[in-house]
């Protein structure tokens, strides 16, 4: 016969889960933490004005940095992620342009999209390494 097991009222329960949750917060992606990236934030608005026209799989630049994304769209989270890890000098141009080409199909159909947006990046001395307020 299985022991009765004690249970905790709510309140205590979300005293405790807070703050082992706060933790995991930090290994969230770059898209996820830029609330203080002035810079990147900079950047992605030189990058929908510029490169509206252009698309990435079948979002058209603009128009997917205009209206946001929610949760539910993969597709913006990644590519969001991506940038913000090119941004801070965290992978490549080249592992960026063949992560977005590889997820969003292809580097042919996605080169006007890719040559702009990697054109708008400010010079490499001119960009952080570190996300404003963040771990990495």
């Amino acid at each position: 016969m299985p022991l009765p097991r004690p249970s905790l009222p709510p309140f205590v329960a979300m005293v405790i889960a807070i703050p082992l949750a706060l933790p995991l917060a930090a290994c969230a992606p770059d898209a996820v933490r830029n609330v203080e990236a002035k810079g990147f934030n900079a950047y992605l608005d030189t990058v929908q004005k510029t490169c509206a026209n252009t698309r990435l799989g079948t979002h058209q630049v603009g128009d997917w940095l205009r209206s946001g994304s929610n949760d539910s769209d993969s597709d913006y989270v990644f590519w969001l992620d991506q940038t913000s890890r090119l941004y801070y000098k965290r992978i490549s141009v080249q592992q960026y342009r063949d992560s977005i080409a590889g997820a969003m199909g292809g580097d042919k159909s996605n080169a006007a999209a890719l040559d702009c947006i990697v054109h708008q990046l400010p010079p490499e001395s001119a960009r952080p390494s570190r996300m404003p307020g963040g771990l990495l």
